[in-house]
């Protein structure tokens, strides 16, 4: 791509920018960001609204589906700002700005020895769950496609990943490698939430329709014997932020491992879907998570 490293260059240049000002400007300027991105980008407006007419038909109206719309745009362009600033956040800045819950209960979970999968979404800013590894002192893996139309981006982002304690594992022949971490007790975070691709997915209920989800997540579940913690990054306000950390969810055991798989795959939707209805605003309604064509608006 002939762009690709300008564009680097230019991503560069703007997070020196943006460091440079102070927090709560450059989170209004990420803000007013979102409100041009709302307006303009119409193609992801379609999108968003779109999915939360199906979501949400029924519950709310179309004023309220676009002013959640609204508020998803203005989160995105908050976020955008922050991936700049999470790489110069030290462990008492990144305290100050992020609440935890339910971390101490996660902490005792890895004494078992058995590792632990993250059942993540793209919720909140989910970037700042990155320096979550400084806090619990164990390195995270996560499963993350590279950019392959940029590599001078690609490796920027995965080495500033890797400073704040991410280990980045490619998705090919990935399940291995997350079994094997695993046994030796480390933390893997799988986000759950994009669509599954059709040929391979677990057709599994979410928001009363069946969508493609990937069985990538139950898969390795079922055959590590890894406890799952669903955890979820929530914007509260303009500068604040919780990290939440749920109970290991109980798995299902039928003795069937196929079903096994759909029925867990089918829990773990079950489990995004309830966080998102609690704060509809912050998940990734720009993604065609749904079976439609999308109509114009």
């Amino acid at each position: 791509m002939i762009l690709a490293y300008p564009i680097y260059i230019l991503l560069r240049m703007f997070g020196f920018f943006i460091n440079l000002l102070p927090e709560g400007f450059a989170l209004w300027i990420g803000r007013q960001f979102g409100n041009l991105m709302y307006a303009f980008d119409f193609e992801h407006r379609r999108i968003a609204i779109d999915n939360l007419e199906i979501a949400f038909g029924q519950e709310k109206t179309g004023a309220e589906r676009r002013s959640i719309a609204r508020k998803n745009f203005q989160n995105l362009g908050m976020m955008a700002i922050e991936f700049f600033q999470i790489p110069k956040m030290d462990m008492e800045a990144y305290q100050r700005k992020v609440e935890t819950e339910g971390v101490d209960e996660a902490l005792k979970v890895l004494e078992q020895n058995r590792g632990a999968l993250l059942l993540l979404g793209h919720f909140g800013n989910w970037e700042l769950m990155v320096p979550m590894s400084r806090i619990i002192q164990k390195p995270i893996l996560a499963i993350a496609k590279p950019i392959k139309n940029n590599r001078w981006l690609d490796r920027w982002i995965i080495e500033s990943r890797e400073k704040i304690g991410l280990e980045i594992i490619p998705p090919k022949n990935a399940t291995p490698k997350v079994i094997e971490a695993l046994s030796k007790n480390k933390v893997v975070g799988i986000l759950f939430d994009q669509r599954g691709k059709r040929s391979k997915g677990i057709w599994a209920d979410f928001f009363g329709r069946k969508v493609p989800t990937t069985p990538g997540l139950a898969v390795m579940a079922l055959r590590s014997g890894a406890p799952v913690l669903p955890v979820f990054m929530i914007r509260m306000g303009f500068q604040k932020h919780r990290l939440i950390v749920k109970e290991p969810l109980k798995l299902i055991h039928t003795g069937d491992f196929k079903k096994d798989i759909e029925a867990n795959t089918q829990l773990f939707n079950q489990v995004l879907e309830s966080i998102i209805r609690q704060y509809p605003e912050q998940w990734l309604w720009i993604h065609r998570r749904f079976e439609r064509k999308s109509r114009r608006r």
